[in-house]
């Protein structure tokens, strides 16, 4: 019995180790974990701003603790307006403290790519998406 509450323990610090590990990558971007709102642009950087939750009619994202992420885009191949907004679940993780892997759904499946924060100072985050060929010069 002893034997059995030691490994599950150990199982419990392990696995919380992993996730703050996740954390501990961000260093000071650590405050990125939360829901954030496109406000506009900046040339090739999207301009997001802290909410308290995502907006029916806006693209936006939530990071979560547990490495879990919801993204409000599109809902089907067309662009043009007016646009219908869905989340999709996925997956986040801190590769650096300015680089996210993203792993999402969409309405034709699922797609990778990456996020890199340029800025981010409590309630404004500035980031590039990296698809493709620009995750590899990233790395």
């Amino acid at each position: 019995m002893k034997k059995l509450v030691f490994l599950m323990v150990m199982g419990m610090l392990f696995s919380c180790e992993k996730e703050l590990f996740a954390l501990d990558a961000l260093g000071a971007n650590v405050g990125i974990v939360g829901t954030w709102i496109e406000q506009g642009y900046q040339g090739d950087t999207s301009l997001l701003e802290r909410a308290g939750k995502l907006d029916e009619v806006k693209y936006g994202f939530t990071l979560n603790e547990d490495g879990t992420f919801i993204e409000r885009k599109n809902s089907g191949w067309c662009g043009t307006p007016p646009i219908a907004y869905a989340n999709y679940g996925g997956n986040w993780e801190a590769v650096s403290d300015s680089l996210l892997n993203i792993t999402v759904g969409y309405w034709g499946g699922m797609m990778t790519y990456q996020i890199r924060i340029v800025s981010l100072d409590g309630e404004d985050l500035a980031i590039k998406y990296l698809y493709s060929e620009d995750m590899a010069e990233a790395r």
